[in-house]
């Protein structure tokens, strides 16, 4: 009833108009309402009219590739057509828009630059960009698992489902496979890594080797009981199958899900949340001995190493396959970073090294993810979080660094946004992570300019029993914690709605090219659409005979000179590494190693 008085009265104020000679008719929106019109989604999804598998999605790729392709042509535009010889993805786990702008203003802050909002990420420089819808094939906000399906093999599929299309089932570990980038590339002779900030295990990296119902099962003990001997856990796909046992490169955490734990780790700030806990093995399996025993017939000895020193140590022109784990769970966040371990930089400069043989090989394709600003957002972490973005421009600025612009393209995006917001009306140049009205003198309330939308940092802003006397404010005043509570890594930004784990946010998220290929990435798109542009640029995968620029490409190559050099600059050159002692099968499960 009370829509229909607003609308009368939206009429009346028309009707008026109209007399006055601004307009002669209702806009169709009301015209349809007060035809007794229907309004809503334009199809019923409970009873969709071609099911959003692999097969569905697959179109929808081509489309978006075909459309894209033509609207080049139309303005005689052929960039499109260069290939990649290499490729590399950075996915900042969580970083959507509002991360983006208030981590470029972090940066600029934290480094003394001036004001910050100034400041360049090194992607903000990239000559293409779009923006990717994220939305799972069930879900309007999706997770990191739906998404990163989506990303490396082309289709978008269901909340939690890794490397399966929206056919999966529990009860059949084959139904809905689909292939990924990584698999694309290995079959044209690539080779192929992966590095990342979290456990290895985890949702984005496992959707590059992975084939599982739910991402959650990561250990032999996460398999329910309906799914065991059908579904093999997700570590143990890493060991046993391709692609992921011909990687060439493995990097991140995750000692407890591959069967192996340095109990003497040392954990000097305590984060907390859901992500801080981490499953183990019951099968006695040493997932990384089994590892080292799969490649023990290789030329060169594989390496296996679990910490800083021993990773700078690789002599990354020699050694072809490298599996790095650096924590029991995920690697710490960088702003707490604890003694032994990596940056991302420096897993990002060994891999690409490990990866780059020149003419030798037949290029690589690579994944580098930024995994922890989406945990630190997760638990209003901001500081946390806006600090990993900064490792993460760090990484990408290496990789920019070390590889030819001429034969590498380089994706840089988000698999999905976070619930936070960057607000108010700070002065410029005032703290990113400060209050947003400290200025503002006559304000009942300083608030901060990043809070959340939901997530922990409720109870810790919630005023309680020390509320002030005649007052309608739930919060705490800020003046309640010290400042260095407040610029402490574990600190938590206000939150407006109580939860234990703050939630991702579904809008579109950036994606930024850089390289051959990069002008395919234009407009707005679905997420999938970007294994097309792998795939197509790559000259691998199911976009690789879209027309004949892929043959003309590779006919290119053959006719190249074989002592023609190649004009890549390999990151082995700048790491200046050299070769460690070896770990065997037989010490590695040992692991009396030196893990500092």
């Amino acid at each position: 009833m009370h829509s229909l008085v607003m609308l009368g009265f939206l009429w009346a104020g028309l009707v008026a108009c109209s007399w006055a000679g601004v307009t002669t008719q209702p806009p169709p929106l009301i015209r349809t309402l007060s035809a007794g019109g229907d309004i809503g989604p334009q199809f019923d999804v409970s009873k969709p009219t071609e099911p959003e598998d692999a097969e569905f999605w697959h179109k929808v790729g081509l489309r978006q590739l075909e459309k894209t392709i033509k609207q080049a042509q139309r303005v005689k535009e052929h960039s499109y057509q260069k290939k990649a010889r290499n490729i590399i993805v950075f996915i900042g786990d969580g970083m959507g828009i509002s991360t983006i702008s208030a981590g470029r203003i972090y940066k600029g802050q934290y480094l003394k630059h001036g004001y910050g909002e100034e400041e360049t990420l090194v992607f903000d420089d990239f000559p293409n960009t779009g923006m990717a819808k994220t939305y799972n094939v069930d879900k309007q906000v999706p997770d990191s698992a739906g998404t990163a399906t989506a990303i490396f093999s082309g289709s978008k599929t269901h909340y939690g489902a890794i490397g399966m299309d929206a056919t999966r089932s529990k009860k059949n570990g084959q139904q809905g496979r689909v292939q990924s980038v990584m698999e694309w590339a290995q079959k044209e002779g690539k080779r192929t890594g992966v590095v990342t900030t979290t456990r290895i295990t985890h949702a984005t990296p496992a959707a590059t080797y992975a084939h599982i119902y739910d991402r959650d099962w990561e250990c032999d003990t996460e398999v329910p009981a309906e799914s065991v001997g059908i579904h093999v856990d997700i570590a143990r796909q890493l060991v046993e199958n391709a692609p992921g046992n011909r990687f060439n490169v493995i990097l991140g955490g995750g000692m407890s899900p591959m069967g192996i734990l340095n109990a003497s780790e040392v954990k000097t700030t305590i984060f907390e949340g859901p992500t801080e806990t981490i499953c183990s093995r019951a099968d006695n399996r040493n997932l990384p001995a089994e590892w080292l025993a799969h490649h023990a017939n290789d030329t060169v000895p594989p390496a296996l190493v679990h910490n800083r020193k021993d990773l700078l140590n690789v002599d990354v022109k020699k050694v072809d396959h490298l599996m790095g784990l650096f924590r029991n769970n995920h690697i710490t966040y960088s702003i707490a970073r604890e003694a032994g371990e990596p940056s991302l930089q420096e897993m990002t400069e060994t891999a690409l090294g490990i990866l780059e043989r020149g003419d030798k090989s037949n290029g690589y394709v690579l994944l580098v993810e930024g995994g922890r600003i989406d945990q630190g957002h997760h638990m209003n972490y901001a500081r946390a979080a806006l600090h990993e973005l900064y490792e993460f421009d760090l990484a990408i600025q290496a990789a920019v660094n070390n590889t030819d612009p001429e034969e590498t393209l380089i994706l840089v995006t988000a698999d999905h946004s976070h619930a936070v917001t960057f607000n108010g009306y700070a002065l410029r140049g005032a703290d990113i992570l400060g209050t947003a009205n400290s200025h503002e003198k006559n304000d009942p309330m300083f608030y901060e300019t990043i809070s959340y939308a939901n997530g922990p940092g409720y109870w810790d802003h919630l005023a309680n029993d020390s509320r002030p006397q005649n007052s309608s404010n739930m919060w705490l005043p800020l003046k309640h914690f010290t400042e260095e509570e407040r610029t402490a890594p574990t600190y938590r930004h206000l939150a407006t709605v109580p939860r234990k784990d703050e939630t991702h946010g579904g809008e579109d998220v950036a994606v930024f090219a850089y390289g051959p290929g990069s002008s395919l990435i234009r407009g707005v798109f679905e997420q999938n659409y970007l294994a097309y542009v792998m795939s197509y640029a790559g000259c691998l995968g199911p976009a690789k005979d879209f027309d004949d620029s892929c043959k003309d490409y590779q006919n290119e190559q053959k006719e190249r000179p074989l002592d023609k050099p190649n004009p890549s600059k390999s990151g082995a050159s700048v790491l200046g590494a050299s070769l460690i002692p070896i770990v065997t099968a037989a010490t590695a499960g040992i692991l009396g190693a030196h893990w500092l």
